[in-house]
């Protein structure tokens, strides 16, 4: 009677054991929907992009430069091209456009950029150049007499004589430059103002350079093709 007491107890330990392990066993798996998704900590890659182009509308009392109000010196069919929204040049044979009007007091504004060479790791390297030329005298020839703003993207609104014209002094802010300077394939907008002979030149809406008044203080205005391709956007002028 004992041993059947016994066998009995050791049963019942047996068969509770058993309903708690399987009872562990069948738990109904918690919804995958319930789970917080935990985010990532790998790096994120971004790829380049160009910005997104900024709109555009002319300002009152500016009136709009075009190819054809451009007579060329030095021309070849693929120097200077029409866009659908300025002028494109290969930059080949060097040569520039000139204006068919003469201008001493104004407000001339643009934006022009280099196509990005593929491969290019470091902008500071690249050679891009072209220029933009203001008071424009004396006879048409490589180069002209006259007061050239820089568009070399190293030396960028930078004021410089050209052509045997008499020294220019200004002033010249090359650590705003570095700032103000968008990479290379990207359009910079330059701002120049002439009064009296004396310039102002403002790059993407920073001051870089100011120049005091020469003996040049009106003549035609012009476009540099200088042995590399750019293209010139939006490019109009107020008269003052």
């Amino acid at each position: 009677m004992c041993s059947l007491v016994v066998r009995r107890f050791v049963l019942s330990i047996i068969f509770l054991l058993t309903v708690q392990i399987v009872g562990c066993h069948n738990e109904a798996p918690v919804p995958a929907s319930s789970h917080k998704e935990v985010p990532s900590t790998s790096a994120t890659v971004v790829e380049d992009s160009v910005p997104q182009d900024t709109p555009f509308e002319l300002e009152p009392e500016f009136t709009l430069l075009t190819r054809d109000q451009f007579i060329s010196f030095q021309p070849e069919p693929e120097t200077w091209t029409v866009t659908d929204d300025g002028i494109a040049s290969s930059g080949k044979p060097r040569g520039y456009l000139y204006s068919q009007q003469p201008y001493e007091n104004f407000t001339l504004r643009l934006e022009y950029r280099f196509p990005r060479p593929k491969g290019l790791k470091d902008d500071s390297k690249f050679k891009g150049n072209t220029g933009f030329l203001v008071y424009i005298n004396g006879e048409h020839k490589l180069w002209p007499i006259c007061v050239e703003i820089q568009g070399k993207y190293l030396q960028m609104a930078a004021i410089k004589e050209n052509g045997g014209a008499d020294p220019v002094i200004a002033e010249d802010d090359d650590a705003a430059r570095q700032k103000a300077r968008k990479p290379v394939g990207q359009w910079n907008s330059l701002e120049i103002i002439s009064k009296a002979g004396a310039l102002q030149v403002i790059l993407n809406g920073t001051p870089i350079s100011n120049s005091q008044p020469g003996l040049l203080k009106s003549g035609l205005i012009g476009i540099q093709a200088e042995d590399h391709p750019f293209e010139v956007r939006r490019m109009r002028i107020r008269s003052e």
